[in-house]
């Protein structure tokens, strides 16, 4: 995966149903929210960090149960909406 900024992340993210959970120790804990309820689907950022690398976004990747790097791009660049990306995590048995 590119490397990608984290104010750009986070910007994704809410447009796709993540919500901002109170701060945890160094950490911006984002939770995937469906029907007005928190899911077990979540990522996080560290305060430090202006821009993640390849390595970082494998690692968000994999917390936001993508199976494939291009959908997880389609994810990011927009292409991929959240309500497919919902179907996508309940076909997988990620989400109820």
């Amino acid at each position: 995966m590119k490397a990608r900024k984290v104010k750009d992340l986070m910007k994704v993210l809410k447009k796709k149903g993540f919500e901002l959970n109170p701060e945890k120790d160094h950490h911006n804990f984002y939770y995937l929210m469906v029907d007005g309820k928190k899911s077990s689907i979540y990522t996080y950022f560290s305060h430090g960090k202006t821009e993640y690398a390849t390595s970082l976004m494998q690692m968000i990747k994999r917390q936001l149960c993508f199976q494939n790097t291009k959908t997880a791009e389609d994810f990011f660049d927009c292409p991929l909406t959240k309500e497919k990306y919902i179907e996508i995590l309940k076909e997988q048995g990620d989400l109820n």
